[in-house]
């Protein structure tokens, strides 16, 4: 299953990728990509991170809650695909950088 979710003037989408872990768990995993190339900028594929609360911002801006399945780990980030800033909120403390930064360090949770 994939649902879309444009920034909005359209430049920029988070696809989310559903799939399930076990009989009723699924995760529901985001990717952030830039509309006119389909260039993917951010995503956190190799490890089950399911995003809920998906706000844009503004045209470029876009701010995400995760959870690492099965949801003991948890973190809010926020993302910039225009200036390829983000930042990123955990129990375990706040890191903000490009966005490849930021998903490497949300992966290290």
């Amino acid at each position: 299953m994939l649902e879309e979710l444009f920034s909005p003037q359209k430049t920029f989408k988070v696809a989310i990728g559903s799939y399930e872990m076990k009989m009723s768990h699924w995760v529901d995993q985001p990717y952030l990509i830039r509309v006119s190339d389909d260039v993917e900028l951010f995503n956190l594929n190799g490890d089950p991170w399911s995003a809920s609360d998906v706000t844009w911002l503004d045209d470029s801006t876009v701010k995400m809650h995760l959870r690492r399945y099965p949801g003991h780990i948890f973190c809010t980030i926020q993302l910039n695909a225009l200036t390829d800033q983000g930042s990123a909120i955990s129990p375990s403390g706040t890191y903000a950088g490009s966005l490849s930064q930021v998903q490497n360090w949300v992966m290290n949770l």
